[in-house]
């Protein structure tokens, strides 16, 4: 059973680690609020574009049918040379305490990692350092990247070794809410099935391209990746902060229930002790 000494130790220990919980949840507060709204606004904008991207696609899908004829019988195509493989992208983070979200991102990463031939690149200590433990004997590229604010070289350096496979799938965090954070996938091809086949039923819609379609395919393998790239990045930030400030949330209201409880005990063995001394007064008294 607990002295006096050892609760009033407890509760010392637990008033420290309460103003640890405190400060992690304020900064995380401070830092999804910083950024919450940028994401969600270009969240939007990002979706418009790709919207617009799909539609323009299927068109010069059915455009370039002869170009691709022309370089071969190949219905795909891409015009920007890349290394045939496909990548696991997981984006982690450099520290603990982010909640569930980056292990149940790490989940969906590793189950890819395991059941297929796609190389391995891993952004964050913590996510390197689950990676290593599994010891599955694949190739893999790290990448250090801060948990908050940019870092433009960094991403510049990630971008380009990415940019160089067939096939990318990147896992990250995405925010729903101040409560709900999705792992998610973003599967990006850098090749585009070709057809000459429109869409039954539907009203054809006409483009013109200009300068070319080649230059306009290039743009979009380039600058589309770039920016989705970079929004995600965003998105798996703002996830982690939020999820970390519904942990510490959490582990504050827990630490209550605990002084609570430690308190409850000091009250109850400083009683005891008080009528133990009365009742060895009384005893005294008596006695004379």
């Amino acid at each position: 059973m607990s002295t006096l000494i050892d609760i009033k130790e407890n509760i010392k220990n637990l008033q420290a680690l309460g103003d640890l919980i405190n400060a992690y949840e304020e900064i995380a507060s401070i830092r999804m609020k910083k950024i919450r709204d940028t994401v969600l606004r270009n969240r939007i904008y990002q979706e418009e574009v790709n919207g617009i991207f799909e539609k323009v696609r299927k068109w010069y899908s059915r455009e370039t049918f002869a170009l691709a004829k022309n370089r071969g019988k190949s219905k795909q195509i891409t015009f920007i040379p890349h290394n045939g493989k496909n990548v696991a992208v997981l984006m982690s983070a450099n520290t603990g305490l982010y909640g569930s979200i980056v292990p149940d991102t790490y989940r969906m990463f590793i189950k890819e990692a395991r059941e297929t031939q796609s190389e391995i690149t891993i952004i964050g200590k913590y996510g390197f350092q689950l990676f290593l433990s599994e010891n599955i004997g694949k190739p893999y590229t790290y990448f250090d990247y801060p948990d908050f604010g940019d870092d433009n070289d960094k991403l510049y350096e990630i971008i380009k070794h990415i940019v160089q496979y067939e096939q990318i799938h990147v896992f990250y965090g995405k925010f729903r809410n101040i409560i709900s954070q999705e792992s998610t996938m973003l599967s990006v091809s850098a090749k585009i099935e070709l057809s000459d086949e429109g869409d039954d039923g539907k009203k054809k819609e006409y483009y013109i391209f200009e300068p070319t379609l080649e230059k306009i395919l290039i743009f979009f393998e380039t600058q589309i990746f770039s920016s989705l790239f970079q929004q995600s990045m965003k998105e798996s930030q703002l996830s982690k902060f939020a999820s970390r400030f519904v942990a510490m949330d959490k582990a504050s209201t827990n630490t209550e229930t605990e002084m609570n409880k430690l308190e409850f005990d000091k009250n109850r063995i400083m009683h005891n002790n008080f009528n133990k001394k009365q009742l060895n007064v009384v005893a005294g008294l008596m006695g004379t």
